[in-house]
């Protein structure tokens, strides 16, 4: 601030914690991001020779299911029962889950490498394109300064494998409705409306505006 032959700069305390309202629409954003890429690269996996083991599998379990439902005709409680004791279909429908599961975790790391890491680690602000939008930046409480790459790379990681990869074995494509909603409750109990994940690295999301320094 120039006053006559004065000037003052006035450095505003680098902490302003965003509304809650803005943290919803960034992580929002975010999530709608990846969902869309993660379908897009799930298709592109399933159509490629990667998915041929799961097809193998997947194809043999039909065979056996099939044909213990032309033996048994509509009687679907005794096909359920001979299914369930079916050793080769169930080891066969196991491998075709497990191989399935491998490729939607491959394609889930793909698309949030994209928005969480690509993104930040070539944006000057360190943000992913919902906080771009919102105009909200990872904050390094210890430093005083912008989040550096090694803690963007670092927060990807716990997200991927503490919000996704244990939840895509579980939840399969609800992650993306089920996950939103343990943020918001993880910021909803604490002060600084941090996750798990902002916790676990140093990082606190608040406002670009906030901090003089963002553009050093």
């Amino acid at each position: 601030m120039k006053n006559g032959r004065t000037e003052t700069n006035i450095d505003v305390e680098p902490n302003s914690k965003p509304y809650l309202f803005k943290r919803i629409i960034s992580d929002g954003t975010d999530t709608a991001a990846i969902f869309l890429l993660f379908l897009l690269i799930s298709y592109l996996l399933f159509a490629s020779p990667l998915a041929g083991t799961y097809n193998a599998h997947y194809e043999n379990a039909e065979k056996i299911k099939n044909g213990v439902v032309a033996e048994l005709g509509e009687d679907a409680q005794a096909i359920t029962d001979r299914l369930n004791g079916d050793v080769r279909y169930n080891e066969e429908r196991f491998a075709a889950n497990l191989h399935s599961y491998l490729i939607k975790l491959l394609a889930g790391f793909i698309a949030e490498a994209a928005v969480l890491l690509l993104v930040p680690l070539v944006s000057r602000e360190r943000a992913t394109p919902g906080k771009l939008l919102t105009g909200l930046i990872p904050f390094n409480e210890k430093r005083q300064t912008k989040a550096a790459c090694p803690a963007i790379f670092l927060r990807f990681l716990f997200i991927f494998i503490i919000d996704s990869a244990i939840f895509y074995l579980f939840t399969g494509i609800f992650t993306f409705l089920l996950i939103p909603v343990l943020r918001l409750i993880e910021m909803l109990f604490n002060k600084k409306n941090k996750t798990v994940c902002d916790a676990l690295t140093g990082v606190m999301i608040i406002e670009k505006l906030s901090y003089n320094g963002i553009d050093k």
